[in-house]
């Protein structure tokens, strides 16, 4: 069996990439770690935001003692300044420092340079296929993933047979409690 299925051809070409990101890292991005890396890009992302904490808790899934850990590692290293706002004593706005700035300048280069490498003689037409056939399958496993979640039935575990079957003593006596 020569198949080979496009999700995994697809996964591994993320791998491959995130791998060669991660060894490519400009030198002056090495003081920003992944964690870093991924914080402070959202931020230059979003400067035109308000971003505070819980935002990059929510963001991030962590919690607000990782949240708390890392921003005060990113502050330390001179990556962000968090600035009191007028509307609420309590809440600090988090913002990036030049010296993020100039990471996610580099950070920037080397992420084009590494586009520039994976579209390498890709006509313009089959660049623009790649990413039509890319939003699609991302529609169609949104798609899928709505509908899952819409269907799903809280699970509960069940009484099976040794062979995996449903137990007919326990549905038998199921039905007579609910009766």
């Amino acid at each position: 069996m020569d198949q080979h299925v496009l999700s995994i051809e697809m996964r591994s070409l993320s791998k491959a990439v995130d791998r060669y990101l991660g060894e490519s890292m400009p030198e002056s991005a090495r003081v920003a770690t992944g964690g870093n890396a991924h914080i402070i890009v959202f931020l230059a992302r979003n400067r035109d935001k308000d971003i505070y904490q819980h935002t990059i808790e929510q963001k991030f899934c962590i919690t607000r003692s990782t949240a708390s850990r890392v921003l005060a590692l990113m502050e330390k290293k001179g990556l962000i300044v968090r600035e009191p706002v007028p509307h609420d004593a309590r809440l600090k706005r988090i913002v990036l420092t030049s010296k993020a700035d100039d990471i996610v300048a580099d950070l920037r280069a080397n992420a084009e340079r590494t586009e520039r490498l994976l579209i390498d003689g890709l006509s313009p037409l089959e660049q623009e296929t790649m990413r039509y056939c890319i939003r699609r399958m991302r529609e169609n496993i949104n798609e899928a993933q709505h509908e899952f979640e819409q269907h799903e039935v809280p699970r509960t575990p069940a009484a099976t047979s040794p062979e995996g079957k449903p137990d007919s003593q326990d549905h038998d006596h199921m039905k007579e409690e609910h009766a």
